[in-house]
């Protein structure tokens, strides 16, 4: 039974979160480059313009644990429809990503899609945590060690995986929040003498 039948329109595409399975997916999250300037004006308007709706912190709808695969944690017709799309407007050789909520720096190279930020946060978060980067959390940060160590305990549960991994150094704050801007910390975070890049984000990450 079509429930559309005995209306005037149907449905050409639809974006399935979690929460509301009734939003609708703006058209600019599939076109490659140079997104429509008439977007959807049910939904809040980014003030990244440049960066596709589904990552950016003031608009993104995507629920996304990092610790897992984006295979597993993001819904499957989420992932379908996003995961090729482009993550910026215009072409780009690479994208930065950095947070304050973690050390390390992510860069990833062209092609720049929705799918290489998804996956380049999960794979870079699976690494082993390093022994230098242990010995600075135990001799600077007590809070940030427990973290850590209550996060890993539970995570070894599931996982079985006996060693310490980046994402314990998130605890419980492993939901995607977007990427934002922020000039001020980029220029703080950038190490010395390393080339800057153009499209440096900031992840953020919100309790899951």
């Amino acid at each position: 039974m079509n429930p559309y039948a005995n209306q005037m329109w149907t449905p050409r595409r639809w974006y399935h979160p979690q929460s509301d399975p009734r939003v609708f997916a703006p058209i600019y999250y599939a076109q490659p480059y140079g997104w429509p300037a008439l977007q959807d004006r049910t939904r809040p308007q980014s003030k990244y313009p440049n960066l596709n709706s589904a990552l950016a912190a003031d608009t993104t709808l995507v629920r996304y644990d990092v610790r897992k695969a984006p295979y597993d944690g993001i819904l499957f017709s989420t992932a379908a429809l996003l995961g090729p799309t482009a993550a910026l407007s215009s072409p780009s050789s690479a994208i930065r990503i950095i947070s304050r909520s973690f050390p390390w720096t992510l860069d990833i190279q062209a092609p720049v899609t929705c799918a290489a930020v998804f996956d380049g946060l999960y794979k870079m978060l699976q690494e082993p945590l390093a022994d230098s980067e242990w010995g600075i959390v135990c001799t600077l940060d007590k809070s940030r060690r427990e973290t850590i160590e209550k996060a890993a305990k539970a995570r070894m549960e599931r996982d079985k995986v006996k060693k310490l991994k980046r994402i314990d150094w998130l605890g419980d704050m492993t939901a995607f929040k977007g990427l934002e801007k922020d000039d001020e910390f980029e220029k703080k975070r950038l190490l010395p003498e390393t080339a800057p890049c153009p499209e440096t984000w900031v992840v953020k990450f919100g309790r899951s």
